[in-house]
Formats: structure tokens, C-alpha cells, sequence
């Protein structure tokens, strides 16, 4: 991420508009941000993160300026990836009014890479987003990789123990692996247990759920619904009889409100006469009022007209001596306006031109004097500057005298660089022969804390056995304690859910049984009841059969001998019969038939076949009913049978004592076994943690008698190299004939500083000498444009004198000596105005009077035209109503007026008769269709409520039963989702039984800070190798850093041979630069959690507390490693860094009245 250009408005001391272009901050790599403590140098910082993440690395909530009640910040920036990008943050904050709340008003984010902007996303949460996104970090991790904290690292280099650990944690961030992760995962724990016991709670609750009880509800449900449906047909045979008595109840009641309707229309009948006389009346008067009220109007319009007549030649009299008066008036004002005002606006305007030339003669005044004090100043600025060309010619030639003298001097302290290397490899032999008798000191010490670390595991190890030893016997002893109360054991939750199981059924089968029986009982008194009646109607239906058999014998000889008479009567003489062939008939041998009472024989008949129909169907019922019956008894005797007599040995109320007894046993066992078992338990972690001590002794042990061998070993081959060492240095002090090769190098760089110093102090002289140069061509230029602009400036106050005369003259004609010009010229001005309005208003009134004169006798003319017409108007009125009255049969205006109706009046009454007679016809026509619904039926009140309780009973039947119903498909749903949900608790069970045991063993894992410990020491490895190339670079291959095992920090130190040293030993300016590359080492590591790499990062610490000489080594290293894809820049209040800076943005302190922090770009 590369920073562009960023602008603030009202953010923490800015308060108006500032602008920090980044472009040009960082073309030249390093850059700095300067300005006094509490100017807002960091607060730039706050804008970058502000814009991205909508709030400040500080986490203040409270950043807009107390004189600002919003926020403005905008912020672009260059991504360079695998294609580069440009974008741009915008976001505005408010203050809540109410709350004093800071809230975000609108944000957005840009694609500005092409021409056409393109708005990614809107809004505070999706433009943060967005920003994490295209980053690739979040706040937290952008800030600690944007600035530097120097001094966090210089305290790291040094720190040991639980600081340093401590250290280590914030550094890379490992709280989450730490402390967080333990109370995350103790909370899980107790979270996990807290659902199990809950758990285990509901399924306490489930004990009596069965597959068997939803099998016996489903069949009790299928024996109900049958139920439901005889009795419903049987509802529906009542519920038509109802229907038809409600209806004929219905059509009865409604007959006798409609006659008593009609018995009070034909009261009201006198008075619907009355109203037709008065709508008769009031319709005549409607037609003559609109004469009576044009004749009195017309009499009220004389009167009025009459008296604005009388009004208007009063008005007249009065306005012609008005008129007279504004005439006068008007003639004074117009010769006034006609001879004086000419001459005054020519005095006015000759006064205007006297005033401009007045003004313009003051300035050339003014003028004159500012250029002849300037000829003053440029006078004594050029003296000056001869001096300063004097005193620069002078300290010239010095300069150089300087510089030649330490050059020679330089010379002189230059030392062989073949000397030099001989004493440098002389320095690294004594180093390594030092270093090595050093190790050989270690080595007998930890030889020595060896054998006394073998001896006291040994100790342990015994005294540990002891203890082991005796946590087997305790535990062997509660072993066999717990396995005698498992032998002992009364049975398990099975056993008891077998027992809970057994009373069920004994007492399913006791109520089984019970109900069986008694069904069985009712079945056999009812065949009891029944079989009577089944005989009774038998013998009446053989006696029915035996009268019908005589009625059809009787019918069928009654109809036999009427069909021979009949045909025996239409045959003639020589016919053969149809029946029996013969030709000859005797009419005289014929038996007369009485037929008379065929018809009531076949009606005797007809009611006796349907009386046996009858019986035979109640036959047919009660048959079927004792078939039923018998077959329930066979039924339930099997049923019965089916029991069997095993449930009938133990009654249940010896079950329930069996398993109360049995759930105290159990209650106790488990109690007991629990007990154990928490013994068991407790020794056992007792002896494993013994154990693992033991464990750990032993192979302590082992591992300090290897180890003992190994330093043995590595201290006999120390031996032999400090031997080899001793010997190369007496050859080489032999050779170069010196002792302490020390002191010499501590002379060779005591001349080497003192020529660094001489060759800096050459340096700055030669700078110094450039600069006087530089100095001296532009004083002399500078004393060349001073002549020049001396010259025009004398020349130009000659000019300005002779103006200013000329001027003076001029004003002399115009008004002559008068000095008060603007007084002369307003006082022209306020006559010149006083005649125009006097003119004006005598013309406005004399043309306002006239307009009054011209309008008062016009309206006289018009109100005289217009009473001469009302009057003949109101005689006409007269007449047409005189002429309607008479029409109307109506005696005279009063009696009109008393008879009137207004018009919605009459329409009511007119509206009530025409209601009244349709409500008579309509009554009528309804009583009609009544009486041919009804049909000569009826129906009493107490057979209608006879047939209403009969139905009502019926459906409370039903309702009974539907209800019954509905509670039992509720009690089959409830069981079924029950089921369902104690199969699904057994699953969550088993699952959070294996979610705890996996809980418990990261339990373990995690215990202590082991696990961090590990994780900071692998991140440390990897930051001390990018770190220690980074200090490479920095120092110039001099330094490098490294890691040992317990993970502090060793210098390796090149210029001695690569010899190791701590940390500790760094002077200020090796510390600075060694913290220097860590800070950068852990900036590269966190931006690989990004998506492109930050492209600059701040220092905001640790320059205060340097000198000038380690200020110069910092500034050095960091000269040396910025370049085109990193920019460095300091956040500094030091004033002796801003010359080593080539780019700095000043901030300017907001100033009380004055205005808010300022920015500003100044290049070195």
C-alpha cells in the first residue's frame, strides 16, 4: 500500500482544511513529520486509519475538534500488485446533538485507477470491509506494521524471564493462544457440562414413553372414530327434521310480524291525508314566492338607491373646493422646477468632478511619500550589503586555509592496511583463545551442576517409588472394595426399567382384564333382554302370515269370479271360451260376485304386509344384535382367555412394593459404587501423576549421566584447540614484535577516529566554503537588482510631484477656494430633491382629486338612471303578483307567507306518503307469499322446542365425542414427539459425551503457557533471520543476530571474527540500529498476512534520548536501507534531525481565536 494524497477537516487540533500530498513527502525515500508536542504530528497517522477502518489506532471515540461539529477525511492510495491500483476513501462524521455521540454521516470507497470513477461500496461497515480486503489487515495489525515502536524493541533486546515472555506474547499477538484460549476453553467446558446435566435433566422426564402406549392410543382412536360415524348419520336424520320445523317456525313467526305491521299502517292512515293537504298548499305558495320576494326586493333596492342619491350631491359640493386648491398649488411648484433646477444640477455636477480629483490628489500624496521612504530603505539596504560581500570575500580565504591545513593532518594518521590486517587477525585469535577458556570455565561449571542434578534425581526417583508403591496397595484395596459391591449388585437401570416395565403390564392386564369382563356381562344381559322380544315378535309375525294368506284368498276368489263373469258375459253363442275352449255359454248358471269390498280387502291387505315388513325388520335388528352380542361374548372370552392366568399370582400393589424396594437398593448401591469409583479415580490420578514424576526423574537421570558424558568429552577437545590458539598467538606477537595486540588496535582506531573526525570536520568546511560562494554570487546579484529598482523608483516620485500640481489647479476652477466640498455638494443635492417632490405631490394630489370629482358625478348620473328604472320595475312587480295570488286561490301576501314550506320540506312529506303506500303494498304482497310458503301447516312452540332439545342433545353427543377425539390424536402426537425427541437427546448425548472427552484432553494440552511459549520461540526464530539481514545491510555486514536455545538474543559481531556477544553489551547507537532491523523484521512478517506490502512505515520513538554522535549513526542506517518500494519517515520534536532530512511536513500548533493545526512541505 503506497499513500497518495490525504485530506483532513476537523479532526482531533485540525480544524480546517489540510492537505498532505504523500507523493511528494516520500519522492525522495526518507521524509519526516516535525512540530512542538500535542501540534498533531501523530494525529496524520489517525487520518490513514480513520479513512480505512472508520476509527483511530488510539481508540478514542471523541476525535472531532470541540470547534467542529463534523468530520471531513479523505484519503487515496496506490496498491501494486499484479496490476496497480488506485482508490480513494471518503468519509464524513457528525456529532450527535443529543448525545454529543460521534457517528458516521456517509463513507464510500472509490476505484479511481481509470478515468471514470467507480464506487466499490457505500456505507461505514462495507467500506472497512472493503479496505480490510484490499489490504489484506486489520486495524491492529496495519498500525503495529506502519509504526514502528523503537523503544519496545530496544527494551526487548535486554528483558529475561516472565517480562520477556510477556513481552513476547504482545509482540506477536499470542494472547488468544494464552490466557484467552484457557478461559475460551474453560468456559466451553463448563458450557458443554452445563448442557449435558441439562440434559440429562430432560431425559429424567421421558421415563414413561413406550412404543406399546402409541400402539393402544392408535386403537383406541380407530374404535372412537367408528363411533363417530354411526352417530353422525344418526345427527344428520335429526338435523333434516329440524331444518323443516325451523323453516315452518320461521315462516310463522315472520306472518304474525307482518299482520301486526299492517295493523299499524292502517293507524297512521288520517294523517297521510293531512300531508297531502299541506304539500297541496305548499307547492302554491312556492310558485307565487318568487313574485312576492321580486316585489319587496325591488322596494328595498328604491329605499337604498334613494339615499346614496343624497350622499352623492353632498360628495360633489365638497370636492370642487378641494379642486380649486390642488390647481394652485400645482402652477407654484411648476415655475420652481422650471427656472432653479437647471442651474443647480450643473453646480452638483461640477462639485462631483472637484471630489474625484480631490481623492485622486491625496492618493498621489500618499504615494509620493510611501516612494520616498522606500528610496530611504534601499539606500541603507545597499550599504549593508557592501558589508556582507567584505565579510564573505574575508571568510573565504580563511576557509580555505583551513581545509589545506587538515588535509595534510589527515595524511599523516593513515596506518598500512597490511598492518592493520595482521593486528585484526591477531584480535580474532586472542577473542576465540578468550571465548574458548571461557567455555572451558562453563563447561566445569555444568559439569559440576551435572553430578550434583544426577544425584538429587536419584533421590527423587527412590523416594518416588516409595510413594508409588504405596498408591498400588490403596488402589489394589479399592478395587476389590468396588468389585464386592458389583458382585453384590441388586441390578441395573435395566433391571429397574424391567421392574417399572413388569407393574405396567400387570396393571395393563388387571384393567384389561377388568374391562373384558365387565363388557363381557353387559353383552350377556343384553341377548337376556333381548331374546324375549325377538319371540314375541316371531309369534306376531306368524300370526300376520296366516291373515294375509287368508286376505289373498279372499281377494284372489273375489277377482277370479268377476274375470269369468266378465268374459262369460262378452261371449256369444259358437265364441270358444279363452279359458277352457267350449263353444256353448249359459249366462243363466252364473254366481252374481260382490265386489264392494275388493278395495278394503287389498287396503287390509296392503297395511298387514307392511305391518309383518315392519316386524321383520325389528326381527332383523334384534337378530343382529344378539348375533353381535354373542360374538363380543366370544370375543372378550377369548381376549380373556388370551391373558392368560400368569398376571393373576401377584397383585400390583405387591409390584409397587417390589420396586420401591428396589429403587432404594439401587439408590444406595450407586451412591456407594459412585463413592468408590471417585476413590478409584482420585488414586489413580494421584499415581499417574507419580508416575509421570517418576518419569520425568528417570529420565532426567539419564539424561544427566549422557549429558555428563558428552561435556567430559567436548571439554578434552576445548582443551586441545585453547592449546592450538595459545600457540598461533605467540607466532604472531613474535612476528609484528608487539604484547598486547589490543592496546595497538585500540591506538589504530583511536587514529581512525581522529581522521573520521578530521575528514568530517573537511567535509563540513568544504560545504561551508560552497555555501560562501554560493552566498557571495547572490549578494552581488542582489546588490545589482537593488540599483535598478532604486533608479525607477526615484524617477516615478518626480512624476507623482508634478501630478499632485496639476491636480491642485484644476479643482481651484471648478469651485474656486471652497475647501468643504462633499458639504457644498450635498447641500446642492437636497434642494434639487425638495423641488422634484414638492412638484410630484402637488401633481399626484391635483390628479387624485380630479379622479374623485370625475368618479362622485358619475355615480350620481348612474344611481338617478337607475331609480327612475326600479320604480317602473317594482310597478310590474305589483301586477304579476296580484295576477299569481288570485291564480293560486291564495287570499294575499300575509296569508302566502304563513302557508310556506321550504321545498326539502314538502319532498319529505311527499317522500312519507309514497313510503307509506308502498309499504301497504308491500306488506300485502308478503303475507300472500307467506300464507302459500306455509300451506296450511303449523307447528306449536312446544313441538319446535322438543325437536331444538332433541337436536341439541344429539350434537353435544357428537361434540362429546369429537372432543374425546381431539384429545386423543393430542395424547398419540404428544408420545410421538416425544419419541421423536428422546432419540434425538440420546444422540445429543452421545455427541457432548464425546465432545467432553475431547474438551478434556485439550484441557490438558493447553494447561500453563507451554503451549505460547512454544509458538513465540518458532515466530522469534523466523523474525531474528530476517532481522539479522536487515542489520547486515544496515551496518554494512559488521553485525548480525541470532537466537539461542533459551530464546535471547546474541550479537554476532564480524568485525571480530564473528565473536558472540549479548545483547546487553550494545552501546546506544548498536541498540538503536540492532531494534532498528527487529522492528523491521516483525513490519515484514505481520504484512504477510496482507495482500500487497506497505510501501512506507513510521519511527515515533527514541530520537529524544540520543546524542549528536549516536543521532549520526541512526541517520546513517536509515539513509542506507529506504529505497523506490519502502519510504521511512520520522515523527519527530527533535530540531537537530530536520537538517538531515531531505523532505519534512511541518506541523504548525493550533493557536486559541486563531485557528486549528496547520501543515506544511519544506524541502532541505
Amino acid at each position: 500500500m503506497k499513500p497518495i494524497k490525504l485530506k483532513l477537516r476537523g479532526l482531533n487540533s485540525f480544524m480546517d482544511n489540510q492537505e498532505v500530498d504523500f507523493e511528494r513527502l516520500t519522492d525522495k525515500g526518507l521524509f519526516g513529520i516535525f512540530g512542538p508536542t500535542g501540534s498533531g504530528k501523530s494525529t496524520i497517522l489517525d487520518g490513514v486509519t480513520l479513512a480505512h477502518y472508520g476509527e483511530v489506532s488510539r481508540k478514542s471515540t471523541n476525535f472531532i475538534n470541540t470547534n467542529c461539529d463534523s468530520l471531513n477525511v479523505s484519503f487515496e492510495f496506490q496498491i501494486s500488485h499484479k496490476e496497480t491500483k488506485r482508490y480513494r476513501v471518503e468519509r464524513i462524521f457528525r456529532r450527535d446533538n443529543k448525545t454529543g455521540n460521534v457517528r458516521t454521516k456517509s463513507a464510500k470507497i472509490i476505484d479511481i485507477t481509470k478515468e471514470e470513477d467507480i464506487v466499490l461500496e457505500e456505507g461505514a461497515k462495507p467500506v472497512t470491509q472493503k479496505c480490510q480486503e484490499i489490504i489484506g489487515l486489520e486495524l491492529e495489525d496495519f498500525t503495529r506494521t506502519v509504526v514502528l515502536p523503537q523503544g519496545k524493541f530496544s527494551e526487548f533486546l535486554k528483558l529475561e524471564g516472565k517480562d520477556r515472555r510477556s513481552m513476547l506474547e504482545r509482540l506477536f499477538n499470542l494472547q488468544r493462544y494464552g490466557d484467552e484460549l484457557s478461559i475460551k476453553l474453560a468456559s466451553k467446558i463448563k458450557a458443554e457440562k452445563d448442557k449435558f446435566n441439562i440434559l440429562q435433566g430432560e431425559l429424567k422426564g421421558y421415563g414413561d414413553i413406550r412404543e406399546e402406549a402409541l400402539e393402544e392410543k392408535n386403537k383406541e382412536l380407530l374404535e372412537l372414530k367408528q363411533e363417530l360415524i354411526k352417530k353422525q348419520e344418526d345427527l344428520n336424520i335429526i338435523g333434516e327434521k329440524f331444518n323443516e320445523a325451523k323453516e315452518l317456525w320461521g315462516l310463522q313467526q315472520e306472518l304474525g310480524q307482518k299482520l301486526q305491521e299492517q295493523s299499524k299502517l292502517k293507524a297512521q292512515e288520517g294523517e297521510i291525508k293531512e300531508y297531502q293537504k299541506r304539500v297541496k298548499m305548499g307547492e302554491s305558495v312556492l310558485k307565487v314566492k318568487p313574485y312576492i320576494d321580486s316585489y319587496e326586493s325591488t322596494l328595498e333596492e328604491i329605499n337604498t338607491i334613494a339615499n346614496r342619491l343624497e350622499e352623492l350631491k353632498e360628495e360633489i359640493t365638497r370636492l370642487e373646493g378641494k379642486k380649486k386648491k390642488a390647481y394652485d398649488d400645482l402652477t407654484i411648484a411648476r415655475n420652481r422646477k422650471d427656472k432653479d433646477l437647471p442651474k443647480l444640477k450643473v453646480d452638483e455636477a461640477r462639485g462631483n468632478e472637484a471630489i474625484k480629483e480631490k481623492t485622486k490628489m491625496h492618493m498621489l500624496i500618499n504615494e509620493s511619500q510611501g516612494l520616498k521612504k522606500e528610496i530611504i530603505k534601499l539606500e541603507d539596504a545597499l550599504k549593508n550589503l557592501g558589508d556582507k560581500i567584505s565579510e564573505n570575500v574575508k571568510l573565504t580565504v580563511e576557509l580555505d586555509t583551513n581545509i589545506i591545513k587538515k588535509d595534510k593532518a589527515i595524511e599523516e594518521l593513515k596506518v598500512p592496511a597490511d598492518f592493520k590486517e595482521k593486528i585484526d587477525s591477531g584480535i580474532l585469535l586472542l577473542n576465540s583463545y578468550d571465548s574458548l577458556t571461557k567455555q572451558r570455565d562453563g563447561m566445569n561449571n555444568k559439569i559440576e551442576v551435572t553430578l550434583k542434578n544426577i544425584h538429587v534425581a536419584k533421590e527423587k526417583s527412590q523416594d518416588l517409588q516409595i510413594k508409588l508403591k504405596e498408591k498400588e496397595v490403596a488402589l489394589e484395596e479399592s478395587i476389590k472394595n468396588l468389585e464386592k459391591l458389583e458382585k453384590e449388585c441388586p441390578g441395573d437401570q435395566n433391571s429397574l426399567l424391567f421392574q417399572h416395565e413388569k407393574l405396567a403390564l400387570a396393571k395393563e392386564s388387571w384393567n384389561k382384564f377388568n374391562e373384558l369382563k365387565d363388557d363381557l356381562q353387559k353383552s350377556s344381559e343384553e341377548i337376556i333382554k333381548l331374546k324375549p322380544k325377538l319371540d314375541s315378535l316371531l309369534e306376531k309375525a306368524d300370526k300376520l302370515d296366516q291373515e294375509i294368506n287368508v286376505l289373498k284368498g279372499i281377494i284372489k276368489k273375489v277377482e277370479s269370479e268377476n274375470l269369468a263373469n266378465a268374459l262369460r258375459a262378452e261371449l256369444k253363442h259358437g265364441d270358444m271360451c279363452p279359458v277352457c275352449g267350449s263353444l256353448e255359454h249359459h249366462p243363466e248358471n252364473l254366481n252374481i260376485v260382490d265386489i264392494t269390498n275388493l278395495d278394503q280387502y287389498r287396503k287390509d291387505l296392503e297395511e298387514k304386509e307392511l305391518e309383518k315388513d315392519k316386524i321383520i325388520k325389528e326381527v332383523a335388528g334384534l337378530e343382529t344384535n344378539i348375533i353381535n352380542h354373542e360374538l363380543n361374548i366370544k370375543d372378550r372370552e377369548g381376549k380373556i382367555s388370551a391373558l392368560g392366568v400368569d398376571f393373576k399370582s401377584t397383585s400390583v400393589e405387591v409390584l409397587e412394593g417390589e420396586l420401591k424396594q428396589l429403587i432404594d437398593t439401587l439408590k444406595f448401591y450407586n451412591e456407594e459404587r459412585v463413592k468408590f469409583e471417585g476413590e478409584i479415580t482420585s488414586i489413580t490420578n494421584e499415581k499417574n501423576e507419580i508416575e509421570i514424576r517418576y518419569s520425568k526423574e528417570s529420565t532426567l537421570l539419564v539424561n544427566s549421566t549422557d549429558a555428563l558424558g558428552n561435556l567430559q568429552e567436548e571439554l578434552r577437545k576445548l582443551e586441545e584447540e585453547i592449546k592450538d590458539l595459545d600457540i598461533r598467538l605467540t607466532i604472531l606477537k613474535k612476528d609484528l614484535e608487539i604484547e598486547d595486540f589490543r592496546k595497538i588496535k585500540n591506538q589504530i582506531i583511536k587514529k581512525e577516529d581522529t581522521r573520521s573526525h578530521l575528514e568530517d570536520e573537511v567535509k563540513v568546511l568544504r560545504i561551508t566554503l560552497k555555501n560562501k560562494e554560493v552566498e557571495k554570487e547572490k549578494l552581488s546579484k542582489e546588490e545589482g537588482d537593488l540599483k535598478n529598482k532604486l533608479s525607477e523608483i526615484k524617477s516615478t516620485y518626480t512624476e507623482k510631484i508634478k501630478a499632485i500640481e496639476e491636480t491642485e489647479n484644476s479643482i481651484r476652477d471648478k469651485v474656486g477656494s471652497i475647501e468643504d466640498l462633499e458639504g457644498y455638494v450635498r447641500g446642492i443635492a437636497k434642494t434639487i430633491e425638495t423641488i422634484e417632490i414638492e412638484y410630484i405631490k402637488a401633481e399626484e394630489t391635483k390628479n387624485k382629486i380630479d379622479e374623485q370629482f370625475t368618479k362622485c358625478t358619475n355615480d350620481l348620473i348612474t344611481t338617478q338612471s337607475n331609480l327612475a328604472t326600479l320604480s317602473k320595475r317594482n310597478k310590474e312587480d305589483k301586477e304579476s303578483l296580484d295576477r299569481m295570488l288570485l291564480e293560486e286561490a291564495i287570499e294575499g301576501i300575509e296569508d302566502a307567507k304563513s302557508s310556506f314550506m321550504p321545498k326539502a320540506d314538502i319532498d319529505k312529506l311527499k317522500h312519507k306518503i309514497e313510503e307509506y303506500k308502498e309499504l301497504i303494498d308491500r306488506l300485502a304482497g308478503t303475507i300472500e307469499s307467506l300464507n302459500k310458503k306455509i300451506n296450511n301447516r303449523s307447528l306449536t312452540e312446544e313441538a319446535w322446542l322438543e325437536i331444538q332439545k332433541r337436536k341439541n342433545v344429539e350434537t353435544e353427543k357428537l361434540k362429546e365425542l369429537e372432543e374425546s377425539q381431539i384429545k386423543l390424536r393430542e395424547e398419540i402426537k404428544t408420545i410421538s414427539v416425544k419419541l421423536l425427541q428422546l432419540k434425538r437427546l440420546r444422540s445429543e448425548e452421545k455427541e457432548l459425551e464425546y465432545k467432553l472427552s475431547l474438551l478434556d484432553d485439550l484441557e490438558m494440552l493447553f494447561r500453563g503457557k507451554r503451549f505460547v511459549e512454544y509458538v513465540a520461540a518458532n515466530q522469534l526464530k523466523y523474525v531474528s533471520i530476517e532481522a539479522s539481514k536487515w542489520l547486515k545491510e544496515i551496518t554494512r555486514g559488521n553485525y548480525g543476530l541470532e537466537v539461542d536455545e533459551n530464546a535471547r538474543f546474541l550479537i554476532r559481531d564480524y568485525k571480530n571474527g564473528g565473536a558472540e556477544r549479548d545483547a546487553s553489551t550494545l552501546s546506544g547507537g548498536e541498540t538503536f540500529v540492532t531494534s532498528l532491523a527487529l522492528a523491521l523484521a516483525l513490519s515484514n512478517q505481520i504484512q504477510l498476512k496482507g495482500t500487497a506490502p506497505l510501501e512506507l512505515f513510521f519511527l515515533d520513538e527514541g530520537f529524544g534520548t540520543l546524542d549528536d554522535k549516536l543521532l549520526e549513526v541512526v541517520m546513517d542506517s536509515l539513509e542506507r536501507i529506504h529505497n523506490d518500494k519502502l519510504s521511512i519517515g520520522i515523527i519527530s520534536h527533535v530540531e537537530s534531525i530536520k537538517n538531515r532530512v531531505p523532505v519534512k511536513l511541518i506541523v504548525t500548533a493550533a493557536e486559541a481565536g486563531i485557528g486549528g493545526s496547520k501543515v506544511k512541505l519544506e524541502r532541505s
